[in-house]
């Protein structure tokens, strides 16, 4: 493969989107739905943070740690009731698990799949109904699965623990991750989360049974997922969700409007009609609609001018009133003080005494200029001045105290003012009665007219009582009437602002909804690329496969594509049926579309990054005629060359033509007996080894062969048995010293013959063949015999061959890997 599998959907998606021309809010909404729910609903909102970006793998060109599957143990899950354990040998190779039916067989699977990723195909997207008979009702104890994991480079690998407590649902598991001799993990530290999406070694029936029994729609989807592209419609369902609800919320301003409309006909308050004004035209006046709903009044009203301004109208409180009448009074008393004093005369008088000693300043000495008589000289000139102070201060006393009564009358006028203009308004439509208010008033007014200051002073008190006493209930009415037309129009102003903020939502959702649309567009030719980039190199490998599966099909393989988009969706199989084009899902069988399945999902599954060293594939064989399966025996046969290959099935077919093509295959029987308890055993042939040994025990017994061709036959198949025990052995070894699968493969390589293979095998060097014997001794007396009887018998040596046989299969117990 040439296409770089370190890149997750996500990032392939950020790269195209660096190198498209996309508006930043359509590019936005892509990469928050890429972060989730929660940045993608931020960014609608239209507070999006700073551009959130998922985190870039890094890259390197080191080979992925390999994970083989080294058991799984199952408690109280599914078919499975007290425990059950399907043994695994963890390294390459081909492992057929066979069982009627309702056996359990499936529920290792799912347990394992639940374990690994948290959840199962064959559950996902089905009602509840299916998760919830996930707790097997014949179990004594909590539900739990334990899968062993074969690491290369970690002693003993790791076991991966799925346990539930009490009443636990299916998804309030206790998952961990724990590596031999060290502390408990989390599962999210095997660092599966992107390579579950790129390269999930994983396949159920039902995925195989989406491309045959579903929609096009379905089908489409199937194939995404198998080609690990579900990631792109998750992200596009999301996108399109967000859209749907744009589209509903961008038109909900335009169909409350006209409730809000005949509100406001109806309602008598100008705001109303302000209000009607602000939404004329094509866009309303958000802001003049948003003034109305937070004003208590409107300024143009006639009828709440003049309330709003007899609510103002303010009155002095007694005590400042007081204090100014006593002002008054005071200078009054002494004004009256000051009556019939000369003090007229002395202001003359002192102001003739001031031109005659200004005369006197310039000509002293001199005859007074009025009368001739006497001189004004500097002793008159004293007696002058003397009686000119005396003079002035009693002018000044009677200056000051008039001063203070015009003061006081000016108080009185300020602090009471004139008769204001709307106590003469009629007002009795709201319950407002000025007359008594206004006559008050006028009596006021009409005694700060009066010239006699004396009878301000004495009637100001009383009168003022009085108007304050007539006011106070015009006040208190005109309040009650300002708040009933309050309470009136708040209902209408509330129904106002809802419609507002439902509008601006609204325009606010219509800008969003068509960067949406853009941004949708856009991640379906996005998508478009990634498919056709992904599905290149896959569709390749998957011809070739599929060359293999078409066992007597004259179906030929030719372009696939996913097409179409949203309920078009679609796929495109280009088939030739002997030549003539066609379209695969109208001329293919269930069996072809399984094979075609099946042909898609090994490439993908078995790329070279791939960290899943194995394959878990439920029950490939359905619907699939003889020949297919003969093919796709070949085909798992190959893959199992570099690949832990795990199929379950209950058609006996698939190990049949296993036997039938002499391919290597662990072959396990799953059995379920009384209260789901599930059994596993070597099946009807078990494993390769045994079934080396079965064939040369019926081999013995054939009296129609020559003696010589009996013996090779039988002393070959022995040595094959043998090897392959070996070769187990010496992959479990390895897995549990740490040594890499690529060392150990290429150690076995290397051990030429019988002989090197068991010491390889007995004692971790295939050189020291002169060792060997001891070492056979101590396992069985009678290894080393058998070992030279079967490299003897093989190149034509006589030897008992019943005995043969039986100590050969008592030899392969003892080397099997434990």
């Amino acid at each position: 493969m040439t296409e770089d599998q370190t890149s997750t959907v996500d990032q392939l998606i950020l790269d195209h989107l660096d190198r498209a021309n996309l508006p930043d809010t359509a590019e936005n909404l892509i990469i928050a739905a890429l972060c989730g729910a929660d940045h993608l609903a931020d960014m609608l909102g239209g507070t999006a943070p700073q551009r959130p970006r998922p985190p870039v793998a890094a890259t390197d060109d080191r080979q992925p740690i390999g994970t083989y599957l080294a058991g799984i143990e199952v408690t109280g899950f599914r078919g499975i009731g007290p425990t059950a354990t399907l043994h695994l040998v963890p390294g390459p190779g081909l492992t057929i698990v066979t069982g009627r039916n309702g056996s359990g067989k499936s529920s290792f699977a799912e347990a394992a799949e639940f374990a690994l990723t948290g959840d199962n195909k064959r559950w996902s997207g089905r009602t509840s109904v299916w998760r919830q008979g996930w707790r097997n009702l014949h179990a004594d104890t909590d539900p739990r699965i334990r899968v062993r994991l074969g690491v290369e480079g970690h002693r003993d690998g790791a076991t991966v623990e799925c346990h539930w407590t009490g009443d636990a649902n299916l998804t309030e598991a206790t998952t961990f991750l724990q590596a031999t001799g060290q502390r408990r993990q989390n599962i999210t530290d095997l660092g599966w989360d992107t390579p579950l999406q790129l390269y999930r070694p994983f396949l159920s029936y039902s995925e195989l049974g989406g491309l045959v029994s579903g929609s096009p729609s379905e089908m489409h989807d199937s194939l995404q997922r198998i080609l690990g592209l579900g990631r792109l419609v998750e992200i596009e369902t999301m996108l399109k969700t967000a859209r749907r609800d744009l589209d509903q919320q961008r038109k909900r301003g335009t169909e409350t409007l006209p409730a809000l409309r005949t509100t406001l006909a109806e309602h008598p308050d100008p705001r109303a009609r302000l209000a009607e004004q602000a939404l004329t035209g094509r866009t309303a006046d958000l802001d003049q609609l948003d003034t109305l709903t937070t004003s208590s009044d409107t300024a143009d009203d006639a009828t709440v001018v003049p309330l709003r301004q007899l609510d103002v109208l303010h009155l002095p409180d007694r005590d400042a009133l007081t204090t100014t009448i006593e002002a008054l009074r005071a200078a009054l008393h002494q004004i009256d003080d000051l009556a019939g004093t000369p003090v007229e005369e002395a202001k003359a008088l002192a102001g003739l005494l001031r031109d005659a000693l200004r005369h006197h300043a310039s000509h002293p000495d001199q005859p007074c200029p009025v009368c001739g008589g006497r001189t004004l000289d500097e002793d008159w000139a004293a007696q002058a001045h003397t009686h000119l102070h005396q003079l002035t201060r009693r002018a000044e006393h009677l200056d000051a105290a008039h001063r203070a009564e015009r003061q006081a009358r000016r108080a009185l006028r300020q602090q009471v003012p004139a008769l204001p203009a709307v106590l003469h308004l009629d007002l009795s439509s709201e319950s407002v009665h000025t007359d008594d208010a206004r006559t008050a008033w006028q009596r006021w007014d009409d005694l700060l007219a009066t010239a006699d200051p004396h009878t301000i002073a004495a009637s100001a008190t009383t009168i003022v009582d009085a108007l304050r006493d007539t006011l106070t209930p015009v006040q208190t009415a005109a309040r009650q009437a300002l708040h009933r037309r309050r309470q009136a129009w708040q209902p209408v102003a509330d129904q106002l602002r809802t419609w507002i903020d439902t509008e601006r939502a609204s325009r606010h959702a219509a800008v969003m909804y068509a960067a949406v649309k853009t941004a949708i567009a856009e991640l379906r030719t996005i998508g478009e690329k990634i498919r056709d980039d992904k599905l290149a190199p896959v569709a390749a490998e998957a011809t070739t496969i599929w060359n293999t599966l078409r066992h007597d099909s004259n179906v030929q393989l030719g372009t696939i594509k996913l097409a179409g988009t949203g309920p078009t969706r679609r796929v495109d199989l280009g088939v030739q049926v002997d030549g003539v084009p066609g379209a695969a899902l109208s001329v293919m069988s269930q069996g072809e579309l399984h094979s075609l399945a099946l042909a898609l999902f090994l490439p993908r599954a078995t790329m070279p990054d791939s960290p899943f060293r194995f394959l878990l594939i439920d029950d490939p064989v359905q619907s699939m005629d003889p020949a297919k399966v003969y093919g796709l025996a070949q085909v798992l046969a190959q893959v199992a060359k570099h690949r832990q290959v795990i199929v379950f099935t209950h058609d006996d077919r698939l190990p049949a033509a296993v036997r039938h093509l002499q391919l290597d295959a662990r072959i396990l029987a799953v059995s379920r007996l009384t209260r789901s308890q599930v059994t596993v055993t070597g099946g009807r042939d078990g494993d390769p080894a045994q079934r080396y040994l079965n064939d040369a025990a019926a081999i013995t017994q054939d009296e129609k062969l020559a003696d010589t061709l009996r013996v090779t036959v039988v002393c070959n198949l022995i040595r094959d048995a043998l090897e392959f025990t070996c070769h187990e052995r010496i992959r479990v070894q390895g897995f549990r010293a740490g040594t890499s699968v690529t060392e150990t493969e290429a150690a076995i390589s290397e051990a030429q013959g019988l002989r090197p293979t068991l010491a390889l095998a007995l004692l971790g060097d295939r050189k020291r063949v002169a060792d060997l014997t001891a070492e056979l001794t101590r396992i069985d007396s009678a290894a080393p015999w058998v070992v030279r009887a079967a490299n003897s018998g093989s190149h034509g040596g006589a030897t008992n061959l019943t005995t043969l046989v039986d100590d050969a299969r008592r030899l392969v117990r003892k080397l099997s890997p434990t």
